[in-house]
């Protein structure tokens, strides 16, 4: 239209890919939670084998693109290796998602999935706090809004685990949320860190510290069809995607979408194995879902009015 500005226009375009980059792999992580509550396998043999064939998938994944130029933009080896200015990030990034994932499965296995995913809410605040702190990056006031309405439905869903015994659980859920938007923020921060293979050596860091902590790696015939699901699948594909996001979005925004999980995932884990979520997650959960409605409604709506301007 007259007047309108093409610079502006092509801003928009990388918010709405990132949008839908990091949605479609929240989309295929969601089936986590349900797939590591049907594992019944010891919680260190559990993330030996998610940690290892994730890195193990991630790692081909990286050789082909390496090869034959599989990643979106690229040529064949023409990737940029790991330098002095990526080593940082990439180890760093490893480390948290080490934690993040550790913390992650013992929620998952000493709380319920419902709770587990509620309280990763907090990544949000977490995200925005380290951004603001460490990347001096600012946060809008509806991020801060939205952030403020999730902190208010993880507190709701959090006290109600107080007279169940679930305290364990839903710390080590928030722990994990914490380590998930510091490796957010780290991306961010190092645009030119590659991801994938920070991710690759989070898992291989993950099943190392697993190989030593495991009573055995033996796990039954239909443990090995979920872990091998989770590992070889949902976890590199949405993973991968995931990390992509702070290319295109500040860390809170990729934190607030990845919330979708929390909606999501324990209608996964209620259709297959009937694990009800307790009112207060179900009051919780509704409280996060209305927050991101209306946050993406009100960021879309503000970068058409940018991109017409």
């Amino acid at each position: 239209m007259p007047g309108a500005d093409p610079a502006a226009g092509a801003q928009t375009q990388p918010h709405s890919r990132g949008i839908t980059i990091v949605a479609l792999g929240v989309l295929i992580l969601t089936p986590d939670g349900l797939l590591t509550t049907l594992v019944s396998a010891d919680i260190w043999t559990m993330l030996f084998w998610r940690g290892l064939l994730m890195a193990i998938a991630l790692t081909l994944f990286t050789l082909a693109r390496r090869r034959w130029g599989l990643w979106p933009g690229q040529q064949r080896n023409t990737l940029p290796p790991i330098t002095r200015q990526t080593l940082g990030p990439t180890l760093g990034i490893a480390v948290l998602f080490t934690c993040s994932s550790i913390a992650f499965i013992t929620a998952i296995v000493t709380t319920s999935v419902a709770n587990t995913l509620f309280l990763i809410t907090v990544a949000p605040l977490f995200a925005a706090a380290f951004a603001r702190i460490f990347l001096k990056e600012p946060v809008a006031p509806r991020t801060i809004a939205a952030i403020v309405a999730t902190i208010a439905g993880m507190a709701i869903i959090f006290g109600g685990g107080i007279g169940r015994g679930d305290m364990g659980g839903n710390i080590a859920a928030v722990f994990a949320a914490a380590c998930w938007a510091g490796s957010l923020v780290v991306l961010r921060h190092s645009p030119q860190t590659d991801p994938v293979i920070a991710l690759a050596g989070g898992g291989y860091l993950i099943a190392l510290v697993a190989l030593i902590a495991a009573p055995t790696l033996l796990v039954t015939a239909p443990d090995a069809l979920w872990l091998g699901l989770l590992g070889l699948i949902v976890l590199p594909v949405s993973f991968g995607l995931i990390s992509l996001g702070p290319r295109y979005l500040p860390a809170p925004e990729v934190s607030l979408i990845v919330l979708l999980e929390a909606i999501i995932g324990p209608l996964w884990a209620w259709a297959f194995i009937g694990q009800l979520p307790a009112l207060t997650s179900l009051v919780g959960g509704m409280v996060i879902l209305t927050t991101l409605v209306v946050y993406f409604r009100l960021s879309l709506r503000s970068n058409s009015a940018v991109s017409a301007a």
